[in-house]
């Protein structure tokens, strides 16, 4: 089990040993290995090396491991100083020597770029102490060489009291406890005190006891474990933690909340959470503050960030959960397409017959034209037109004939009966026609509209227009002005005409409504591609009547859930109204017989219908992972006692 301390203030990046040994070149590598070989030798002598023996072994491996560590905490004089421990215990052993000279190497790259920082920051005299130790590492490595000599050493110059000249200042990093990587077992029954004390002691780890650790009976027993199992058991045992002092000691206390916020290391970190609003935000502080536990957290809503104070393992549980949130979701774009289509149609089929009859006397209707025109008559008798003495009936057809007079009622005449003085004629009101006739008129509007909404996130969608609708009216005004003087006026005019005006004042009160279309789409990204959509159609005009002169509104909504695979469209059809209106003219009885309508009877019938057509149509422009489980996150949270 490892332990680590954790600065206040920011957290501690570090270099895997991994990473430090592959920056550096195959020509370095070269050059540090020809500088080995170049080193003095011990003088031959007669007698072989001798060989290590298995002591001597494990030492030189517990020192490369313990320099592999210091390497990755970037401490490369006490790396260097490890590796060149282990290779004295272990000549044969050529990864030792390979490491001393990636060791070196690195070392002498790190101070050659230091020293170009200080140069370039004006500090010439620390550039060139640094120069000076590399040169003292290996004179002969082609980095040191082709820099300007900095001349001799200066002779305050002491790497053991001045680290600053090896690395510049920096935040200390956390401290990390180096347990023995042995294998032990324990059969322990005594207090938990000195039961975490051997265990410790054997793992080459020093506990040091608050007073307040209770000394309580404990059996511990188990068989071939190492430090990173046998630990943890026993503190959880005994209702212990442990905070690291140095890389080989620890302090122990009883696991209760005040202990951990006390002794417990914690670091400062701001994560920047985009794309949220305001309520989002605080929402998102409260999870965070309940779910892990955390006592400091601020939630800086203007800029969208979370600042946290907490140990690093609560810290790292923390950005593993926000690590898929931060990224950010899938965005839709929506293509919306309305067409609003109005159709008229209108067609006329059939006979128009005559549906009245008249009858008129002849003699008398001829006696009525001749009356009426009684100089044009005259006029034609002396010109011999018509001779003297003729009956009014001839005297009429020869005007009617000769074109000076006209008479509706002899044009429409149909035929006559009778003879003499009782002939009679016969009139119909109009001629018969036959009528085909088709009128058809479409008009189709179309709007095209498109939106980018976020995952889960409800577009809205309307076309049409907002109706003014009075819903009541308040009436104000001064009432009972019986006391005021007659004849009294204000800038010439009368008060009481002013107050009258006054009192029958009225303010109405408005609301407005959505009339025409309202869509609301709400996308659902799945895993598979394909999308989601939640539909809220509603459609809303004015129905045409009224109650307590507050117009009635015709309603139509329309809410489904519907899939379509990404860039598939969506059909969406309401028909929003639809009339019909039939007239047949005819004679009665007969234009009612079956077969007898067309011949007999004009029928007019009229269509008017209007639909409404949406197509949807989302596109995937942005995709989330497709991971749909994140890591297990271990949180260890302080244990409350019983």
């Amino acid at each position: 089990m490892t332990h680590t301390f954790h600065p206040r203030v920011s957290r501690f990046t570090r270099s895997t040993a991994a990473l430090a040994i592959a920056s550096l070149s195959f020509t370095s590598l070269a050059q540090a290995s020809q500088a080995e070989s170049s080193a003095p030798q011990p003088a031959a002598t007669s007698a072989p090396p001798k060989a290590p023996d298995k002591r001597q072994v494990e030492a030189a491996r517990d020192a490369y491991l313990n320099g592999a560590r210091l390497l990755d905490r970037r401490d490369l004089s006490g790396a260097e100083t490890q590796f060149s421990k282990a290779l004295k215990l272990n000549p044969a052993n050529p990864d030792y020597a390979t490491a001393l000279a990636l060791a070196r190497e690195h070392h002498i790259t790190e101070l050659v770029q230091q020293a170009g920082k200080a140069r370039i920051l004006g500090q010439n005299t620390k550039a060139d102490t640094l120069l000076a130790e590399a040169r003292l590492l290996d004179p002969q490595n082609t980095i040191v060489t082709q820099h300007i000599d900095p001349g001799a050493i200066p002779t305050t110059f002491n790497p053991q009291i001045e680290p600053w000249i090896r690395e510049s200042p920096s935040l200390a990093g956390p401290v990390t406890l180096l347990p023995n990587s042995s294998r032990q077992s324990f059969h322990l029954h005594t207090d938990s005190q000195e039961a975490v004390r051997q265990v410790m002691s054997r793992y080459g780890i020093r506990a040091v006891f608050e007073d307040t650790v209770p000394r309580q009976s404990l059996r511990f027993d188990l068989e071939d474990t190492p430090y990173q199992q046998a630990v943890p058991i026993l503190l959880r045992m005994a209702g212990l933690f442990a905070v690291p002092l140095d890389s080989g000691s620890v302090i122990i206390a009883t696991d209760t909340t005040e202990n951990r916020q006390r002794l417990e290391r914690q670091l400062q970190e701001t994560i920047y959470v985009p794309g949220m609003t305001i309520e989002q935000m605080g929402e998102l502080g409260n999870v965070v503050r309940n779910v892990f536990d955390i006592k400091q957290l601020t939630v800086q809503t203007n800029s969208g960030t979370l600042v946290i104070r907490a140990p690093e393992d609560i810290l790292t549980a923390v950005n593993l959960t926000l690590a898929d949130l931060i990224d950010g979701g899938s965005q839709v774009l929506i293509e919306l397409k309305l067409y609003a289509v109005d159709q008229t149609r209108q067609r006329e089929i059939g006979t128009q017959l005559p549906q009245q009859v008249g009858i008129y006397s002849v003699a008398g209707a001829a006696h009525d034209l001749v009356t009426a025109n009684q100089s044009l008559v005259n006029q034609a008798i002396s010109q011999g037109l018509i001779k003297p003495g003729s009956s009014d009936i001839i005297i009429a057809l020869a005007l009617i004939a000769s074109g000076l007079v006209q008479s509706t009622l002899l044009s429409s005449t149909i035929g006559f009966f009778g003879g003499g003085i009782t002939m009679t004629g016969l009139t119909l009101n109009q001629n018969p026609s036959f009528h085909l006739a088709l009128n058809s008129s479409d008009t189709r509007s179309l709007d095209v509209i498109q939106v980018r909404v976020g995952d889960r996130q409800t577009a809205n969608f309307r076309s049409g227009t907002r109706y003014p609708i009075t819903t009541a009216t308040y009436s104000s005004g001064i009432t009972g002005n019986s006391s005021v003087p007659t004849g009294a006026t204000i800038n010439g005019v009368l008060v009481s005409s002013l107050l009258s005006q006054a009192s029958s004042l009225t303010i109405p009160q408005i609301q407005y409504e959505d009339l025409g279309v309202t869509l609301k789409a709400t996308p659902t990204v799945q895993k598979s591609g394909d999308i989601t959509m939640h539909l809220d159609l509603k459609i809303e005009a004015l129905a045409g009547g009224s109650a307590n002169n507050i117009p009635i509104l015709a309603n139509r909504q329309f809410v489904s859930d519907v899939t379509v695979h990404d860039s598939e469209t969506a059909l969406l059809a309401s028909t929003l109204t639809r009339s019909e209106s039939a007239a047949v003219g005819g004679i009665p009885g007969l234009g009612e017989l079956p077969g007898f309508q067309t011949a007999t009877a004009d029928k007019v019938a009229e269509t008017d219908s209007s639909e409404l057509i949406l197509l949807i149509t989302p596109h995937v422009v942005r995709r989330r992972s497709s991971i749909t489980v994140g890591p297990r996150i271990p949180v260890s949270l302080p244990q409350t006692p019983d």
